[in-house]
This record gives C-alpha cells, structure tokens and sequence, in this order.
C-alpha cells in the first residue's frame, strides 16, 4: 500500500494525506493479509448487548430513540431499532423484555400520526424519503411473519400506502434527465441522490417479500439512474450531481485512458487534490467533480470516503434491480474489495462522514456474493464493529452520533452484525 515518502511541512496536508492514502488502489503486488475472523460467539455477544441498550433508549410513547433529538426522526429511528430486534431473532410475541419493547414500538410506529393519508412516513418526524423508506422496511417484515392478527389488516394496509408513495415518488419530475428514476429527500425532489434510491429499492425488495408488486419499469429505472451516476474511470458511484461554483471548479475532459492518479495537498483547495495521468503522457489536475458526466470526464477521486458508502449502495441497488453482471456493478464489487483488503480496521473508512451507514450497505451487497467478496464484507463489519462497542452496549462516532445518535449508530452496527443469521428480508436476493 502506498505511503507519502516526505516529510509534508504542513501538519494538515499530512493528516490528510495519511488519512486519504489508505483508501488509494493498492499496486500490483502482493495484497495485505486481513486479521482472522472475529469469533461467532463475540459477535453473538455484541448483537445481545446492542439491543440490550436500545431497550433502554424506549421513552414512554413506545419511540426508540436518543431523547436530544427530542421529536426528530423518532418513526424512523425505532423502525430501524425493531428491525435489529427482529433480526436478532426476537419477536412482539415474547414476553421478554426485548419482546415487550419490541411490541411497543410497533405500537408507536402504526400510530395514525405517524402517516399521512397518501402513505408517506418521512412527515411527522422530519424523517424524508430515508425514514419512510426504512419504516416500510419495518412494516413489510412485519407482514412477512406471525404478528398479532388484530394487527395484521393494519399493519398490510399501512404497508401498501407506504409502498405505493415510493413508487409515486420515483415519478416527481427532475431538472436533469439522468436523475430520472432516482429518489432524494422529498417525495416532489427535482433531483435524486444515491444514499436515498439505495433506501428506497431497499424497502421495495422488502415490499415484493411481503407480496407487494413493483413495476418492471422501477427497476428499470432505478437502474438507469444508478449507472449514470457510475464514475467509471474509478469504478465507483458518485453522490449525485453537485451545484458548480464557476469561479471554484474545473472540468477536465481527456479522451484518454487513465492510467494512474498523484495525490498532492493544495493550500487554495484546503484538502487533498489530484494530478491524473493518462495514456499518452497528458497529466491533468483536478479539484472537484463536474456537474454532468460524460464518460471521459473526471470524477472525485476514488479515496474520497464516501464513495465507499455510495459505491456499495450502487452495488446493492443494480443487485435489487436485477443486474448484478451490470459492468458498473462488477467495478464497484471489486473497488469495495481493493478498499476493504487495504484498509482492513477501517482506519479511512471511521474519519469519513459515513462509517456505521457504509459498513451497513456494504455489507447488504455482497450478502450472498461469490467468495472472497461474501466473507470478507461480513467479517469487515464484524471485526471492526465487535472492537468499536461501547460497555454499555452502544456504538457513536463523531458525525453520525452527533446528528443522528446512538440509537441510529448501534442499530445500524446490529443490523450489520445480524447478516450472518439472514432472518430479515434484506439479507435475502431479489
């Protein structure tokens, strides 16, 4: 793996550069050997105790959630809290006290305020498209086994209006032609973004689980839009489209091979840039991704963190629509596993915005993925996650926690750790 070599006499271009180099492509050569896996029964031990503390997170209403954010993002977070209750293998029925917890945030989640009359769950607690598509995540799993049956009717009417707002949603007029068939935070968006669509095909694959259909031409769609945001000289998926500042950006259009990229700290810039060299001896510096992409434009580099998150939430999603052997889906598996074989402790990966979110998806898309692909996702969230625990059973970091809480955080490294038992539906293929 490549290191800076000099002594960098500003402290922030060298914090820089050794956070970002961890994540560059490794050379040819020989590939570090991971750490072994972590023990089963540690990882068992760390989902019990991951739930253990999101039973005491429950607030009098039912709503599992961190009491500082006092009514935001309460549905979607205790949707996302019961979804790593069930897929730790408990149920509404048990008399336990994850059971009772259980069965009471089902309770908050169907209360007739948490839904508009259209379907929509993002609403009541400025939650958007992520916490509507994660509580009809929650619903459709619900409907896949055995609950109350005084619930049941409407638990599978709620569902269906959620799921059939998704659908709707997906068909909001966009600025750009090449966010059409996407999602972004409102339901009426004129653009989309990646991190959104993979929660949306998310609770659409859970829907078809539970008996609901989805339109060939979703998929379609969704797949589309997921390839043009597909950077392929680097192999992975961007973001979505960014504003441009005319003065601030450059566009570097090369009708060349790339052949390798420099990295260098500009003091303008503030950050970490690139020198990229193509076929023919044309080296291009490049600040910031453009605004529209043509195939021989270049994208953010690849070591942005980030991009680890939205490339496996570009891998998950063309999975979820049925194109696994998608040329963009096969780059974006094998840069998810350069990235991980590089950085195995998730050294680059916990200084991103992301940590907890990108280990979660990326996880889901190499479930039931060729070798070494499979066991390697599942063993990098493991190994990391079993460290990273807090003694009272939570995990945080210093972005996710800080906006979002440990609730979010420790659900999402439950769910992560929870793939080895495939108890929910996204732990299953299309």
């Amino acid at each position: 793996m490549r290191r800076p070599t000099q002594v960098i006499c500003c402290a922030v271009s060298a914090l820089l550069l050794t956070l970002l180099t961890g994540a560059v492509r490794v050379p040819t050569g020989k590939v570090p050997e991971p750490p072994p896996s972590t023990p089963a029964e540690r990882v068992d031990t760390a989902v019990q105790a991951g739930v253990a503390f999101l039973v005491t997170q429950q607030q009098a209403s039912g709503a599992i959630a961190d009491v500082g954010l006092g009514n935001r993002y309460q549905t979607a977070l205790t949707s996302l809290a019961a979804l790593s209750f069930i897929g730790a293998g408990h149920s509404p029925q048990d008399k336990t006290p994850e059971g009772v917890a259980l069965r009471r945030a089902i309770y908050f989640v169907l209360r007739a305020d948490r839904q508009t009359a259209d379907g929509y769950f993002g609403s009541a607690d400025a939650s958007v498209m992520h916490g509507h598509a994660v509580t009809t995540l929650l619903l459709c799993e619900l409907l896949r086994r055995s609950t109350d049956p005084e619930l049941e009717e409407l638990i599978r009417r709620k569902a269906a209006a959620a799921h059939q707002f998704t659908l709707r949603a997906q068909g909001a007029r966009k600025l750009l032609r090449t966010d059409y068939g996407g999602w972004r935070y409102r339901p009426d968006a004129t653009d989309s973004d990646v991190p959104v669509t993979a929660w949306q095909l998310l609770s659409l694959h859970a829907g078809t689980k539970a008996g609901f259909a989805v339109p060939p031409v979703a998929g379609q769609a969704a797949a589309q839009y997921l390839k043009n945001v597909h950077a392929a000289a680097y192999g992975v998926f961007d973001y979505g489209p960014k504003p441009v500042v005319t003065q601030a950006w450059r566009t570097s259009v090369v009708g060349r091979k790339l052949v390798s990229r420099t990295p260098y700290y500009n003091p303008r810039a503030g950050r970490v840039c690139y020198t990229c060299h193509y076929e023919g001896g044309t080296n291009v510096v490049n600040y910031f991704p453009p605004q529209t992409r043509p195939p021989d434009t270049i994208l953010q580099p690849a070591t942005e963190r980030n991009h680890f998150s939205t490339s496996a939430m570009g891998l998950l999603g063309l999975r979820l629509c049925g194109q696994p052997n998608a040329p963009e889906a096969v780059a974006a598996a094998a840069f998810l596993l350069e990235t991980m074989r590089a950085d195995p402790t998730m050294r680059v990966l916990a200084n991103g915005s992301w940590p907890f979110h990108a280990a979660f998806f990326n996880t889901l898309a190499f479930q039931r993925y060729a070798e070494p692909h499979a066991s390697l996702a599942r063993q990098f969230a493991e190994r990391n996650f079993v460290v990273g625990q807090s003694p009272d059973g939570s995990w945080t970091d210093n972005f996710e926690g800080r906006n979002l809480g440990r609730v979010y955080c420790t659900s999402l490294a439950v769910l992560s750790l929870e793939a080895k038992y495939r108890r929910l539906a996204i732990y299953e293929p299309p």
